[in-house]
């Protein structure tokens, strides 16, 4: 007889886990004013002339244990900041009880303590005891941290010459440098740009892999199922679910679509977005890049076709239950030093939610490169099963685990289909008809 699974009530029993972090109807309140004035004249005079309290967040309890990366969605002003900025204790709650163990990193607002008339070298001196390093621990790990950052011979130049880019990846550098027991992501696995991109997102993940606690908030729902063992969506300041990445990211994306279906749009066909090198290419049957990949650690998209039955556009028409043949070909360029990187693409209703979307790395396709990191991959669908509307198509390269993306090409084309059928749906489902005259009782 084969055992039931068990409970969440009883995994949570038999996890012997520490707890890292313990929240109890937690709730973080603003007082609301009609102008700077009135705040003024309510201190000075000690009146009441606030217009109320705006609850940011209420009634939130929550258990961490070690090791737990637990996402957190919601839409904007759902309370995530908020609830990410309390447990950094760079925020007081109003009401109820927090306590956090351990040591803690926050990817929040990178290099917010830096002063920018002293040099990248002075300002790690100065924030790494702030962060929790010791003199000696700092003076142990300065030169990894300045390697790491890749700033080079600028570490020693004041950080308001800085780029906005080395900027990021001198504190980011930093923060991830002091061997966190919890890490807080607020938006973003990866910072900076190409190959910093790529080392900043392996340097999380291998965090993780070491245990490290991580609160990641995000609205990359993908990375979120994939990079998280628990979620909890916020929703107006309250807890809307929590639990298993899956479950909890189809109610979100069910609520999204819900909340969109009377905005629903198709956005015109633009471009790839990722490297900041690539140039901004022209509308046309094909997406194009003219900036070539040499730099090591980089891998992008350099050109994107998609056609219907041979016929090359970015305006693609189907006829539903009309034999059409969807080409997406994505043509890629990449540091032969990297691991071989994974491809995909999404259709998507507007701006509405994916449709559906493929990935090579879930289909166990491996891309095939030539000695100078250069292949191209195409999709064929066959068989179209979807019902009257239109489709945006995007194409995507990643890190071989479809975590990272290296490249986005968003909205690349436009699919219509056409269907003379009154009824109904996105889709077509394969189905049989079974017939007898009477009851089969």
């Amino acid at each position: 007889m084969t055992e039931a699974p068990p409970t969440t009530e009883e995994q949570a029993l038999a996890d012997d886990r520490p707890i890292v972090i313990r929240a109890s109807n937690l709730g973080k309140a603003y007082t609301s004013f009609a102008s700077p004035l009135q705040r003024l004249r309510s201190v000075l005079f000690g009146r009441d002339l606030s217009q109320g309290s705006f609850w940011a967040l209420r009634d939130f309890s929550l258990d961490v244990r070690k090791g737990d990366v637990l996402g957190v969605v919601g839409q904007n002003g759902a309370g995530k900041s908020t609830l990410l900025q309390m447990l950094c204790s760079t925020l007081k709650p109003s009401t109820g009880t927090l306590e956090v163990e351990g040591r803690i990193a926050a990817l929040l607002e990178l290099g917010a303590g830096f002063n920018p008339d002293f040099s990248g070298r002075d300002n790690l001196l100065l924030n790494g005891p702030l962060l929790g390093l010791t003199r000696e621990q700092l003076q142990d790990r300065l030169e990894s941290i300045i390697e790491f950052s890749g700033i080079g011979p600028f570490i020693d130049q004041p950080v308001k010459t800085y780029s906005s880019g080395m900027f990021v990846r001198l504190a980011f550098a930093l923060a991830t440098s002091v061997d966190p027991d919890i890490l807080v992501v607020d938006e973003a696995l990866s910072v900076g740009d190409g190959e910093f991109a790529r080392k900043s997102f392996d340097r999380i993940l291998k965090m993780k892999e070491r245990g490290t606690t991580i609160l990641f908030c995000s609205h990359a729902l993908y990375q979120v199922e994939a990079f998280c063992t628990r979620v909890v969506w916020l929703d107006k300041g309250q807890v809307r679910a929590m639990g298993a990445p899956h479950e909890v990211v189809r109610e979100y994306m069910l609520f999204l679509a819900a909340q969109s279906a009377p905005a629903l749009a198709v956005s015109a066909p633009a471009v790839v977005q990722g490297d900041t090198s690539a140039k901004a290419a022209q509308a046309g049957p094909a997406v194009h890049v003219d900036t070539p990949t040499s730099t090591p650690g980089y891998a992008q998209i350099t050109r994107v076709e998609t056609s219907i039955n041979g016929v090359v556009s970015d305006q693609l028409t189907c006829e539903s239950g009309v034999q059409c043949t969807l080409r997406v070909t994505i043509e890629f360029e990449s540091d032969p030093a990297l691991p071989t990187p994974a491809a995909g693409m999404t259709f998507e209703i507007g701006t509405l939610m994916i449709l559906s979307s493929v990935v090579s790395k879930s289909d166990g396709v491996v891309l095939q490169r030539d000695k100078n990191g250069r292949g191209t991959a195409t999709m064929r669908f066959d068989s179209i099963p979807l019902r009257k509307g239109e489709y945006v198509l995007s194409a995507y390269l990643g890190t071989p685990d479809a975590l990272h993306f290296y490249t986005e090409a968003k909205r690349i084309a436009t699919l219509t289909v056409v269907d003379a059928r009154p009824e109904p749906g996105a889709i077509d489902l394969p189905h049989t008809w079974e017939l007898s005259p009477g009851h089969n009782r």
